[in-house]
């Protein structure tokens, strides 16, 4: 059974299960929902982004991607949570969530990522949690307008041609 973390008015966060990957896949095999990242993923992929995200972060951090499941119907609706991803201060506590295109527009991104937010810093003793945003992700952006209190910029390598692209660093903290 996979275990709650978090619970808002109108979703429940809980542990990523092996058979949540089929539904998962169907977002990140969707090109309209991976609009913003390097490519769509096989099946093969998305395990792989699962299995180092969700399951090896829960045993290595005791956080990771969680399952994002509307309270009411108990459907499945994407994945939001907490990973470790290279910033320009370094590898720093990260807000990411993918949800079916669907349930877009909702406010389920933002109850979602909130939550994580909150979680982070009370729950987890975190002192400081970003979203990396790519500034042509307008969604995406009003998103962590919403959940944090700064944004800034930086450079980042974008594999696989190994270019560099320019993202908002949206960021919350104790100071």
């Amino acid at each position: 059974m996979a275990r709650d973390i978090l619970s808002t008015d109108r979703l429940r966060l809980r542990e990523i299960t092996l058979g949540d990957l089929p539904f998962l896949h169907r977002i990140f095999g969707d090109e309209e929902c991976m609009r913003y990242y390097p490519g769509i993923k096989t099946f093969e992929e998305t395990e792989s982004w699962f299995r180092r995200l969700a399951f090896d972060s829960y045993a290595n951090h005791g956080f990771g991607l969680w399952a994002v499941v509307d309270r009411e119907s108990g459907a499945l609706l994407g994945d939001c949570g907490i990973t470790l991803q290279e910033t320009s201060a370094g590898m720093e506590p990260e807000i990411g969530y993918h949800l079916w295109r669907d349930h877009w527009g909702k406010g389920y991104a933002v109850e979602a990522a909130t939550a994580c937010r909150d979680h982070a810093l009370d729950a987890l003793g975190l002192a400081r949690i970003v979203s990396i945003v790519r500034p042509d992700n307008i969604p995406s952006g009003r998103v962590a307008e919403r959940v944090h209190r700064r944004r800034e910029t930086f450079v980042k390598p974008v594999p696989p041609e190994g270019g560099r692209m320019e993202f908002y660093l949206s960021i919350t903290d104790w100071t």
